[in-house]
Order: C-alpha cells, then structure tokens, then sequence
C-alpha cells in the first residue's frame, strides 16, 4: 500500500490518547493510553479483511476500551467520533467498505461495557452503602442500649443494668452475692460550698476510682445522687476485703477546678449465699442499714450486716 492511503493509525491514536487523557476524570496519561488505543486500531483494521465478517472479534475490542487501563476514563462520544472518521484505506477499497461495520460493533460492544461497568458499580456502592448502614443501625443500637443501662454522667451501670447482673450472680449455683452500698460522707456540703459543677467533678472521680479498686465482674452502679452500689460474686471475707479497699480509695481529696475537695464515704455491705437466692430489693435493705450504722458511727468507715441485720464487721479508714 502506498505510503499516502496507509491509515494514519499511530497520530490517530496519538490524537486520541490526548483527548483521553484530557477527561476530568482520567487518572492515566496520554502516553500510557496511547500504545493501547495503537493496537486496538491494527486488530479492528486486520478484521475488514476477515471472513466472515469478524463481529464477535470486533466487539471484543469495543469492550478493551472499558477495561484496564481504560476503565477510569469516559470517552464514548470521542470513540465514536474517532473510529467512524477514521481514514481505513482509499475510497470503494473493501478496508474502507468494512470499516464502517466493524467500527460499529467495536463502538456498540463498548458503549455496553460502559453501562455493565456502571451497573456494577452502582451495585458495589449500594452494597457499601447497606454495609455502611447496618454498621451504622448497629452503632447506634448500642449506643442506645448502653444509654439505657448507664448512667449519664459517671458511665457506671444504672439501676436497670444492677438489678439484671444480680439476678445472673443469684442464679448461680456456686457462687454467693456481695452487695455493697457506698454512700459519701457529707456531700450535700461539696455542693453546697464549691457549687454543683465541682460536686460532678467529685463524683465522675470517685466512680473512676470504684472502678479500679472493682475486682473483675463487679458491677458498679451509681443508684442515685451520691450513693453508689457494687454487686459481685465474692465469698463473705471478699466482700469485707472489698469493703475496706473502698473506704480507702474514697478517703483522699479529689482535685477539682476548685483545689482540693477532701472526701469519705460510708459503706454497708451484706452477704447472699448461693442457697439464699435474695433479691436485690433484699439486699439492699441489708446494706442500706449496716451503711446507716456505719455513718452514724462517724462515716469514713464500713459495716457489714448479716442477714438478720446484725452489724457486726466495723472498719475504720485508716
């Protein structure tokens, strides 16, 4: 073929690759697209000479300008453009002929790759999507949940969530359950002398430290104001152990915005063995009396109750 009606495949697709390259949304370069659009343009111009007449084979490299590297540029009104102009060979030549049927189903075969590509990934961000929400619905759910079971300030259990931990620790056929009621010594005068702001200063502090003197699968409730309970499984010397760490724990000043706000509390404790099976109501009407007993004796200090109400275990902060 002369030189002159050779097809001008390679500035075609330099062209081309160019005006690709330009789309806002390409992330590959002119020089990177150019060899490929190169070779698509040689295979659709050696299938006008095929016979039959080459439709699969021309769809197949229709569908090469949606994929890598090509897939992230939209080009179909470029590559219509491009390949129905483009010069095959000398008029009334069978290239020329050809070329026309072939560049259709190269450009058809493409525009479907576009919409299954779309399709897909409109399927894969709805899929995302849904994920995203159910991570969402599930966040929130939990979210919920520990609201409803928690106290909004301190972040300890409320009394919903105690009295459901009490009755687990009292279905258990081995273990006993320890309550303990933790009442402040004085706290109305925090209040009243350093404001309310300083008085929440106070108790978020002393709810962290119940936390870590806490032995393991101890609940630890804020059951309104300032008086907190704790419920655990622990044998009756545990419980009194426990006790006594607490008075401890509550007996340094807390630092506030204010300075120092010294501190104390009272604590009333009893016992459930696992054959009592008392409910919470029960228990605390145990604690709530050995703490009575244990302010009244000068706070800063524990008592513990047997069940007849008996105070008998008295410990003083040392």
């Amino acid at each position: 073929m002369p030189a002159e009606s050779r097809p001008p495949i390679h500035s075609t697709a330099r062209e081309w690759a160019l005006a690709a390259g330009a789309q806002p949304d390409a992330d590959i370069t002119a020089a990177e697209i150019e060899p490929v659009l190169v070779d698509i343009l040689e295979q659709l111009l050696e299938l006008t000479v095929s016979d039959p007449f080459p439709i699969r084979a021309a769809r197949r490299l229709g569908a090469r300008l949606c994929a890598e590297p090509l897939h992230q540029v939209r080009m179909l009104a470029l590559v219509t453009r491009t390949l129905l102009g483009f010069p095959a060979g000398p008029r009334g030549s069978l290239v020329a002929t050809q070329w026309p049927l072939v560049a259709s189903q190269a450009i058809d075969s493409y525009a479907q790759a576009l919409q299954e590509l779309a399709l897909a990934r409109q399927k894969k961000n709805f899929s995302d999507e849904a994920t995203q929400r159910v991570r969402e619905f599930a966040a929130l759910q939990q979210r919920l949940e520990h609201e409803a079971t928690h106290d909004a300030l301190t972040g300890l259990a409320n009394r919903t969530l105690l009295r459901n931990r009490v009755r687990q620790m009292a279905d258990h056929p081995q273990r006993g359950v320890g309550l303990l009621v933790v009442d402040l010594d004085r706290f109305k005068q925090i209040n009243d002398n350093y404001g309310h702001a300083v008085g929440d200063e106070v108790l978020v502090e002393l709810a962290q430290r119940l936390r870590e003197v806490a032995p393991p699968g101890t609940v630890v409730c804020r059951y309104g104001g300032d008086e907190f309970v704790l419920a655990a499984g622990l044998d009756k010397d545990h419980v009194a152990e426990l006790a006594a760490d607490i008075v401890l724990a509550l007996n340094d000043s807390v630092w506030t915005a204010a300075g120092p706000v010294p501190v104390s509390a009272s604590v009333g404790t009893t016992y459930s063995p696992p054959e009592d099976r008392a409910e919470l109501a029960e228990l605390l009407r145990r604690a709530d009396l050995a703490m009575y007993s244990a302010k009244t004796a000068g706070g800063r200090r524990y008592v513990g109750a047997e069940p007849a109400d008996n105070a008998v275990d008295t410990a003083v902060a040392g």
